[in-house]
């Protein structure tokens, strides 16, 4: 297989949630840089349309579906609606995330309610839905964004801790769950990388101890992301299930 086969995505369907923005919009470049058409969903209409020009810029088709993916009556609908709008998709990514650092013992109901519904509930159900119909026509990818937080635990973000664990769980089960019916179901775990997630959330001393604890000595760049979920998705990695692939400088690597 030439490697431009064994690595590229044309004629692929694709979809992004949380793709108008940060680490989604970047995986979703990528995706269709290697030739897929991409569709975006999120909150923001404005946002998802402006990253859709983008990719139509790049000559693929792409749609945007305004949808709050906490809102399972609203997911449910959403995932009918992209059947009948672009056909069910050959890839998922579930990059929508939610962060917010506090003391442990400040976090309120209504903190963990967003986070976890956010987090995990939201993948968990897109991912499910999407994956009963990929399980029908017996194949399909699915890409989640896990964290470095799916490793170790973080002073100051442990809902955020336990809600990426729980990302990294389910990418394993469904994993092994749906492996022998064609759905492959992996994740990625970025490091550091500058987001509206977490740019105004840490302060310099927690960025400068970010650095300092990552061998490669700086941030990771949005791009450096999209070689893990364009290998993921190709069929260069058709024998690659229930993987979290960390894209972290190094940082776990180092231990402690």
């Amino acid at each position: 297989m030439k490697v431009e086969h064994r690595f590229g995505l044309a004629g692929r369907q694709a979809l992004v949630i949380g793709g108008g923005s940060g680490i989604g919009r970047a995986i979703a470049v990528g995706l269709a840089e290697a030739g897929a058409d991409v569709h975006l969903a999120g909150r923001r209409e404005d946002v998802l349309e402006g990253a859709c020009g983008q990719l139509r810029a790049l000559g693929r088709s792409s749609r945007a579906f305004p949808v709050d993916a906490t809102d399972m009556d609203a997911l449910r609908e959403f995932v009918g609606a992209v059947g009948v709008s672009v056909g069910l998709p050959d890839i998922l990514v579930n990059a929508q995330g939610v962060m917010q650092l506090a003391a442990a013992e400040d976090y309120e109901p209504e903190d963990y309610d967003r986070i976890m519904d956010t987090n995990v509930k939201s993948v968990w159900f897109a991912s499910s839905w999407f994956g009963r119909a990929m399980l029908g026509r017996g194949s399909g990818c699915i890409i989640s964004i896990a964290s470095l937080a799916s490793y170790r635990g973080f002073a100051r973000n442990g809902i955020y801790c336990m809600s990426k664990h729980g990302v990294k769980a389910m990418t394993e089960t469904l994993a092994s769950e749906w492996a022998a019916r064609g759905v492959r179901v992996n994740a990625i775990a970025p490091g550091f990388f500058m987001t509206a997630l977490n740019k105004d959330s840490m302060t310099e001393e927690r960025k400068a101890r970010a650095v300092a604890r990552t061998p490669m000595g700086r941030f990771g760049d949005l791009d450096e992301l999209a070689g893990a979920a364009i290998y993921l998705a190709s069929p260069a990695a058709k024998y690659v299930t229930g993987v979290t692939i960390p894209v972290d400088g190094g940082f776990l690597a180092a231990g402690m």
